[in-house]
């Protein structure tokens, strides 16, 4: 008899998987054992008979760190039919976030990525929808008289950098609220090593998974999408479907990301101060051609947070001696 042999499909883009439980995710172990306490104890409720909702939940932390991924994975746990996604840019216009509020049923989770960015009366809104389960809409040519439209108990997630930005009354009214950290390296390397296996590409040692891991500024989303599927790229390009050390080194080498995770601006940025010696912050800005916003929210959280740089009294930035001997000493 003839053998039949099955190739194996190898996928091409790192967000090819979906994460369909919590159990899927590597990391962040207070936070998913908050999670999965509170959706325990809501499929105990459905079986007793309750018609409560999950949640609402608020996940904040660090951009990057896995928020939108959970919200997902919440999502398929809890067996609902539809998720809305949106964020909170989108909900600036009051008649949009009217407009989904009325379209969700018991059957769908709303989930609001980057919700700070609602203004303030699209959160009230919400905070009504939340508080009372109804909405007020003004009746025609009347503004003064409303009309009061209850609204069905669907999940609400929402995700934010900045939580503080929401207004204090809709944050209390989150009855899950779970911050997001930053990554060990061990756990990037699994994150890493199980997306590789889902995706069927090969890795030529564990020094591949770990090199990927340490350049990715202890965020997933870093070390997926950009890290993982360049080094992939190079190796695809030579008509691999295995990760080699020497793909690792070119792939970093072409996007210019160092040892430490790094690119070329905020390399700019220390080399800036290893020639000048501390600086203010306009005069930063000057030089690298960037708003200051940018760069206090940007560049330098993480350079502060690794102790590359640091403030004097004054209030200037300089290096510390761990970021003079990286720029010192930093090869590509």
């Amino acid at each position: 008899m003839e053998k039949i042999t099955v190739a194996k499909e190898i996928g091409t883009d790192v967000n090819q998987v979906e994460i369909t439980s919590l159990n899927h995710i590597r990391g962040q172990k207070k936070v998913t054992d908050l999670l999965k306490v509170n959706l325990d104890a809501f499929f105990q409720s459905r079986q007793n008979g309750s018609l409560g909702v999950f949640g609402p939940c608020l996940l904040c932390g660090y951009s990057g760190t896995g928020k939108t991924l959970v919200a997902k994975a919440l999502h398929a746990e809890l067996g609902n039919l539809d998720l809305i996604e949106t964020n909170g840019e989108m909900l600036s216009s009051s008649g949009e976030l009217t407009s989904i509020l009325l379209s969700a049923t018991e059957n769908s989770t709303l989930f609001i990525d980057e919700c700070q960015g609602m203004n303030p009366r699209s959160q009230h809104i919400l905070l009504t929808a939340l508080s009372e389960k109804v909405i007020y809409v003004p009746k025609r040519g009347n503004s003064k008289n409303k009309r009061v439209i209850p609204l069905e108990n669907f999940t609400l997630i929402m995700a934010t950098t900045h939580e503080y930005f929401l207004q204090e009354a809709l944050r209390n009214r989150m009855r899950i609220y779970a911050r997001f950290e930053y990554y060990s390296l061990e756990d990037l390397v699994e994150i890493i090593r199980q997306r590789t296996f889902s995706l069927k590409w090969d890795i030529q040692s564990e020094q591949v998974l770990i090199e990927i891991a340490k350049r990715s500024k202890k965020t997933p989303r870093i070390a997926l999408n950009r890290n993982l599927q360049q080094c992939w790229n190079v190796a695809s390009a030579k008509g691999k479907n295995i990760i080699s050390m020497n793909d690792v080194q070119e792939a970093f080498k072409l996007i210019q990301i160092d040892e430490l995770g790094l690119d070329e601006l905020e390399r700019n940025y220390l080399r800036i101060l290893n020639e000048n010696g501390p600086a203010p912050l306009n005069v930063i800005s000057s030089k690298l051609a960037l708003p200051t916003q940018t760069i206090k929210g940007v560049l330098e959280p993480y350079l502060l947070q690794e102790n590359l740089i640091q403030k004097n009294k004054c209030s200037h930035r300089e290096l510390t001696s761990l970021g003079k001997d990286h720029i010192q000493n930093c090869q590509l």
